[in-house]
């Protein structure tokens, strides 16, 4: 089982589209960032792919951009 610690920040796995347009998250990605049956994510599309985020993780990125958006801003 794969396991991330404070050097290892990524897991790479591969997956298949499937008819119905799913997909399998690795058992050991599911395993080592806890992706239990019922855990939500959030589907973000960029023009080169999709990546996969619970909406907290997702939320504490934005809000840390944001403050980079207005430190930018004030240097401007």
């Amino acid at each position: 089982m794969a396991k991330l610690n404070k050097k290892e920040k990524h897991l790479v796995g591969v997956t298949t589209v499937g008819e119905k347009g799913q997909i399998v998250i690795p058992a050991d990605i599911r395993a080592a960032l806890k992706l239990g049956k019922g855990t939500k994510l959030m589907v973000v599309a960029h023009d080169q792919g999709i990546f996969l985020m619970r909406p907290a993780a997702l939320e504490s990125m934005a809000n840390r951009f944001g403050a980079l958006q207005a430190l930018i801003k004030k240097f401007k």
